[in-house]
Parts: structure tokens; C-alpha cells; sequence
């Protein structure tokens, strides 16, 4: 597990304009200069949120890089991504307590 290159990664993707723009052109490319497992760089590539979460990835990266990036950039589908209960929707948080 590369828990401190996921984030490095992730935090380049939500304030690099220049990341931003290369990841969006061709993901896979731009992963594969990052130390990861085909298995994380799949999570990156698919918004798998709640993975690297589980992983340890600081959940604060993982909201913005999810608002920047992401196809659907639906804080209400973020949380459906972390797995919110109903009630836990509609308030405020960057990751789930289990």
C-alpha cells in the first residue's frame, strides 16, 4: 500500500492545474510516473472513494480531489459513494465513521 503517494497523487489532482488537465487527457499515462499498484491506480481512475479511504488516504484529498475531477461531482454522491445512511447525506462530512 502507498498510502503517502495516493495522497501526493491526489493532492496534485485537486490544486495543479497542469495534473488536472494531463490526468483528464489520459489517466493511465499520468499514473504510471506514480509508485502505485495497477489496484490503486484503478481506485484513482474510478473515483473509488471509499477504498482509499479504507486505505488511510487523508479524506479531505479524497472530497477534493472527487469535487475536481470527477464526472459527477455530487457531494450527495460522494457520500453514496462512502456508503451514507440517509440521515447521514444531508450533513456535512469528508468521510464516514464506521
Amino acid at each position: 500500500m502507498s498510502r503517502n503517494v495516493l495522497e501526493r497523487v491526489l493532492w496534485h489532482l485537486s490544486v495543479e492545474r497542469p495534473a488536472k488537465e494531463r490526468f483528464k487527457e489520459d489517466p493511465v499515462r499520468y499514473l504510471s510516473r506514480f509508485d502505485l499498484t495497477d489496484e490503486e491506480k484503478k481506485m484513482v481512475m474510478e473515483f473509488d472513494v471509499a477504498s482509499l479511504q479504507k486505505l488511510g488516504v487523508n479524506p479531505m484529498l479524497t472530497m477534493g480531489y472527487w469535487q475536481e475531477l470527477s464526472p459527477k461531482r455530487s457531494m450527495r454522491l460522494y457520500k453514496e459513494k462512502l456508503g451514507a445512511e440517509a440521515d447521514q447525506i444531508n450533513a456535512f462530512s469528508a468521510a464516514l465513521k464506521e
